[in-house]
């Protein structure tokens, strides 16, 4: 996972009301909701199953470290949506061994390579780069209306998350096209799937109105690239798009730092 610094989270629950607002402004949906909707037919299953967990943040010092604010964000996240969390005073397998014994049935840690949440009882792991490239194609669902026969263009197509996403959004009916500047193994593994392959991002830029960026690069995605009808689900940190082309999509751009892949965690983790 993209290591987040201190100055991307520190503010990430005080700004969860106001950031909430913005979300169902452009999709019609609240944080829980949007995560609800990627489960697609198992969604009212979880609006009834998900307040009988607790969930621990558990954080981890392996690496380079914890990230301070990390699992307070993350706890914040969880208790907006309605989660019964807390944030386990030790951390490593001490947090762990606590999780348990103060009685959560689901954990979140985090370390430099993945960031997952574990349901004990069902043996479930919930890995953060499929739950927010399935959350994240559900906001651009539900910000552009529909998918189904529309072409995406997913950018970072090769990493974890891109091709999550690319995953997701076959399931939805779209048509992705990819991007990646890894080509060998953007065409490794498109094999077997109806994936267009783009090999010059600038030249894919200017016929796709559909965008999810998962591309830990800046500034790839211009003003001239931004079209009335473009709309851009962007998960990659940072954000991928220039001032100029961020102020004429900002009302068409889904971007948060953990928002809706740790709301999606929360609910895959819960459904049965």
């Amino acid at each position: 996972m993209t290591r987040l610094r201190k100055e991307d989270i520190i503010s990430i629950v005080e700004k969860l009301p106001a950031y909430e607002t913005e979300l169902v402004r452009k999709t019609g949906l609240s944080l829980k909701e949007i995560a609800i909707r990627s489960l697609e037919d198992r969604g009212q299953k979880i609006r009834t199953v998900a307040g009988a967990h607790m969930a621990a943040v558990v954080p981890i010092s392996w690496g380079q470290g914890i990230i301070e604010g990390f699992a307070q964000g993350v706890k914040g996240i969880l208790t907006h949506i309605g989660a019964n969390a807390f944030v386990t005073r030790e951390s490593d397998v001490a947090g762990l061994a606590e999780a348990v014994e103060k009685g959560a049935d689901i954990a979140f840690l985090a370390d430099d390579n993945r960031f997952i949440a574990l349901n004990f009882p069902l043996r479930r792991v919930v890995d953060n780069a499929e739950a927010t490239a399935q959350g994240y194609v559900s906001a651009l669902e539900a910000m552009a209306g529909n998918l189904s026969g529309l072409q995406v263009l997913v950018i970072g197509g090769a990493g974890r998350v891109g091709w999550n996403a690319v995953l997701a959004l076959e399931k939805r009916g779209a048509r992705p096209a990819v991007f990646d500047p890894n080509q060998n193994r953007m065409e490794s593994l498109a094999k077997g799937h109806e994936i267009t392959i783009e090999r010059n991002l600038e030249e894919a830029l200017s016929r796709y109105s559909l965008l999810f960026d998962a591309s830990p690069a800046a500034d790839i995605i211009q003003a001239r690239h931004i079209k009335p009808e473009t709309f851009i689900a962007a998960p990659g940190i940072p954000l991928g798009l220039s001032q100029e082309a961020y102020l004429l999509a900002r009302e068409r751009l889904i971007h948060d730092v953990l928002e809706i892949g740790v709301a999606t965690m929360w609910v895959h983790a819960c459904c049965v």
